[in-house]
């Protein structure tokens, strides 16, 4: 098996998905009956974290996003963020495949991350050249 490097880019469809998520998650906490004050430190928290999410997985501008994976030819997986960090990197079992997103769950040497990967964040042959691997992983 050769090697294969990919760069990650920003996901349109993602980014869709995460904005119907985050606002039907708001308008859902505006008709819960709870006090007002509660309603609004709950929709800032929202707010806050899919900013978050937003920038980390969708974008992926904020300076610890993964924008670089690679594997091997030797099987070994790697991964680079945007600051510039490389570090090699185990795929986790946990991880998840279906035709439209790949969710790799990679084992630093100090942590795990996910890194979260649509269909639109790469070209077509990456993304069936990356689904291939992961299923021979599995």
């Amino acid at each position: 098996m050769g090697s294969i490097e990919i760069v990650l880019g920003k996901s349109r469809v993602l980014i869709l998905f995460l904005w119907i998520v985050y606002g039907g998650a708001s308008l859902i906490l505006m008709w819960i009956p709870i006090p007002l004050f509660f309603k609004i430190l709950g929709i800032a928290l929202l707010c806050c974290q899919g900013w978050l999410t937003l920038n980390h997985h969708a974008k992926r501008v904020s300076k610890n996003a993964i924008v670089r994976i690679w594997q091997d030819s030797e099987g070994r997986w790697g991964c680079q963020t945007r600051k510039g960090h490389l570090a090699r990197a185990k795929v986790k079992t946990d991880s998840f495949k279906s035709q439209w997103l790949l969710i790799l769950r990679l084992r630093l040497q100090a942590r795990s991350v996910s890194v979260i990967v649509p269909f639109d964040a790469v070209n077509s042959s990456e993304y069936r050249a990356l689904c291939t691997r992961f299923m021979v992983l599995k």
